[in-house]
Parts: structure tokens; sequence; C-alpha cells
């Protein structure tokens, strides 16, 4: 059975009592280890591995700010059972991709306590720096927002900004909220009764019809703004020529690829010698064809991981956030991955038991775009 209560706030400081939860997590026993997003120099957060709690009082995991999609670093430590139990500090986008890669045998989620973060959205770390700077109350301001459910002016990244899933999914083994609540004065927690009973969190639903209201009208708001992204995008392949022209730019870095949480291949075709083209090859080819893009399999390459993801991407926009030519890779993928996902019913993320389309055989199940009985 799961426990819905409240974890008190001390003098209006949020991140404290956040801190607070944590410490009490690794001082009672419940993780050994905790994986959270913590303060570093030049007002950088980035994850960090802690097993003492004192070193907690530089931990953020509320700052809207992302470096990247923490489940591989889940992977990394769980690759090999080391008999501790990790408290990974995620948001939705990142358990959801955790789920994915335990289908894939890469990460051992026996050896993982998933304590999920609402999330009202991020910024990619330069931009984060920067409204920093200008913003000094940058965390205020979000959190300010997230009671009604609203960004107030914050602009977080595009991923964000069409995402549909701003609280931890309902399988995450404990759950903090401060989106629709008043969190000046408490957070909502939920987490099964053991765990309560261990952390002295005893039920109470004070406030839940309200966070209720103000999370449909979020997703309402996110979802309204991915329909019309995806739109566009629609819109932009079906001219000024198509696809080859929305990765134009792509000069094939990879760097979308290391950045993905998901593409977790240990040899990529693409970092192979069958991938490389000799000199004379593509001489060849520019002969033939009057010329030729450079570098020559960029297309290749994006089509090839699009291939790959459109299943299980969870649209953390990662990928995005490490192009160094800024092409939108985003919507592009959630586009994609919305409507290969919609004819397999599938859902990333949504429960570790269900089986990707591709390593599930179901009788007739593509009859409607044309596979014969």
């Amino acid at each position: 059975m799961t426990t819905r209560g409240l974890w008190q706030i001390k003098e209006g400081d949020t991140l404290g009592a956040v801190r607070e939860f944590l410490r009490v997590l690794l001082e009672k026993k419940i993780v050994d280890a905790l994986l959270v997003p913590m303060e570093g120099a030049a007002g950088s957060v980035m994850p960090a591995l802690v097993k003492h709690a004192a070193r907690l009082e530089h931990a953020n995991p509320l700052a809207p700010v992302m470096a990247f999609n923490s489940a591989r670093l889940v992977s990394m430590l769980t690759r090999d059972s080391a008999g501790s139990k990790i408290g990974a500090v995620l948001r939705s986008c990142e358990i959801r991709a955790l789920v994915e890669l335990a289908k894939f045998n890469q990460v051992k989620l026996d050896d993982v306590v998933t304590i999920g973060m609402d999330c009202l959205g991020t910024y990619a770390v330069p931009e984060y720096a920067s409204a920093l700077k200008q913003s000094p109350d940058l965390l205020a301001r979000t959190l300010a927002g997230a009671r009604e459910g609203k960004d107030d002016g914050l602009t977080f990244r595009v991923a964000c900004t069409m995402c549909e899933y701003p609280t931890p999914p309902g399988y995450a083994d404990i759950k903090l909220g401060f989106i629709g609540v008043d969190n000046a004065h408490a957070l909502v927690v939920e987490m099964n009764d053991e765990i309560a009973a261990q952390l002295g969190v005893s039920a109470d639903a004070a406030g839940a019809a309200a966070r209720d209201k103000v999370l449909a009208q979020l997703v309402a708001a996110r979802t309204a703004a991915r329909d019309a992204a995806f739109e566009q995008f629609h819109a932009l392949t079906r001219a000024n020529g198509g696809i080859a022209a929305y990765f134009a730019n792509c000069m094939e870095c990879t760097n979308c690829m290391n950045a993905c949480p998901i593409c977790y291949c240990k040899e990529c075709f693409f970092r192979t010698a069958n991938a490389e083209h000799a000199p004379r090859e593509l001489l060849r080819s520019a002969e033939r064809r009057g010329g030729i893009v450079m570098p020559p399999d960029a297309l290749l390459f994006q089509m090839t991981r699009l291939n790959h993801m459109a299943t299980s991407c969870v649209g953390c926009g990662m990928c995005e956030a490490a192009c160094p030519h800024d092409i939108p890779l985003t919507v592009v993928f959630r586009s994609v991955g919305a409507r290969v996902q919609k004819i397999f019913e599938y859902v990333p993320g949504r429960d570790v038991n269900e089986k990707p389309p591709f390593m599930e055989f179901k009788r007739d199940e593509l009859l409607e775009i044309g596979e014969s009985k």
C-alpha cells in the first residue's frame, strides 16, 4: 500500500526541506548512497554520488537545470551488484528512461530506490548559467510558478515546454511534489507504507484536489504545445527539401547519440571501420553525382538513430541540448516516436514488464498498414 502525506517545510526553506528529507533517507539506511544533483563552482548543478549526509548541504534537485539524463548514470552504478541500495533522485523523463534501459538489461532496478521529483521545466546548462546571473532568485521564481502550474516567464528547454509528465510515474518508489501545492509550507510525499513508517509520514490528503486541478491544467497546456510543435514539424518536412533539409546542418558529431540515455550500444556501426569511406569511393560518388555533401552519412546516421529510438524515446531533449548546431532534434524524435508508439499502443517508460514492440511478436498487429494475414 501507498501512503500520501506531507513533509513540512520550516521557515519557507523549500530546498532545505528537500535536503532534510534526503538526509533522513541516508541516516535511516533506507538507501546506502544517493545520486542527486549537487551545486558546484560558478553555480553549476551536476549529479553526484553522496554517501555522507553532511554533503547534502549542497544538494539541489529543485534547480531548473538538466545537464544530462541521469538514467545512464544509474546504469553505470548498477552494472555490477555492489551490495548497496542506490537512491536515485530523478525527474520523470529520467525514471522513464531508466525503465526502458531495464528492459534491455542495462540497469538492475533491484539495486535502486527511485526518488521522483516534480519538474516544472529545466534550462540547458549554458542558458541556466545566464538565467541565474540575470535572476539570482531563479529557484524562488520556479517554485512560485509551480504553485500555479505556470512557468512564470521562465524560458525552459523546448523538450520541457511540451512534456506531458511533470510528475514522477506512479511506480516510483518515493515521490516528492511541489507543483500545485503551497510549497513554502509543505511538500507532497508518496511512498510505500513501510518507508512512510520509517520516516514518520502519516497519511494526509490535504490539498490533493487543488494539486490535481493544477496538474491537469499544466498537462493540457503542455499537450497543446506538443501538438502545435508536431504540426509545425510536419509542415516543414513537407516543404523546403523535406527531412534532408531538416538535418542539413548535421555534421555527424554523434553528440546526440552520446547524450541520449537509451543509446546504450557498446559498439555503434557509425564508430566502426564499416562506416568509413575510402577516398576513392568518395571521389567516385562525387563524380557520379556531380558533388556530394560532406560528411556523407549524416542523414543516414540520423535516420538510423530515429529508427532505433522511435519506440523508446522519452522526450528528455538531451539530444538537442548536445547538438552544436542547434538542430531541433526533440520535436522530430518525439513526433515520429509518437506515431510509431501509437501504432503499437506502446508508451515508453510506462511499465517495466511491457516489452518494446520489436522484442515481441503479435499476430496481425499491423494489418491496418498493409500486413497480410
